[in-house]
């Protein structure tokens, strides 16, 4: 209880959802290892992890992670349970119908140390906005095509 206590002391800075497909209903090793690099670098703050399952009759499945697997990686969950059913049901559509993904609540670290770098000098980050892999894809293509 102290563990949460101390994680809901820390203020959150910008959360992010990541669908990552995986193999069976298990994290596996490299997704462990890759999260891990993350974390070790500053790059992100893993706030909860999720498995869900989508059923071959469409229905959505939560599953928490094996907190040993994680552990034994050298990860821990800020504030595991923020993932809700909701957030869960609302990527359930981009999961194929009998298939398995980790549904991971992140925190880009970056911009609150960067946030905080520029607030010594009185300079504010005012907001951020994610663009999607696919759409910034699609506008360099079409930068490219007019070169």
């Amino acid at each position: 209880m102290t563990e949460v206590v101390d994680a809901m002391l820390q203020a959150l800075g910008d959360l992010e959802f990541v669908v990552v497909r995986l193999d069976d209903d298990h994290l596996s090793r490299n997704l462990l290892e890759a999260l891990l690099r993350q974390v070790e670098s500053g790059g992100l703050r893993l706030v909860d992890v999720l498995v869900l399952r989508r059923t071959d009759d469409g229905r959505a499945e939560l599953t928490e992670i094996d907190r040993d697997d994680f552990a034994l990686a050298g990860l821990g969950l800020d504030l595991p349970g923020l993932i809700c059913e909701d957030d869960a049901h609302h990527f359930a559509s981009a999961i194929a119908a009998g298939s398995c993904a980790a549904l991971l609540l992140v925190e880009p670290t970056w911009v609150e140390r960067l946030s905080q770098d520029i607030d010594h000098r009185e300079d504010r980050v005012l907001a951020t906005q994610s663009i999607p892999a696919p759409v910034a894809n699609a506008s360099l293509a079409l930068a490219l095509r007019r070169l």
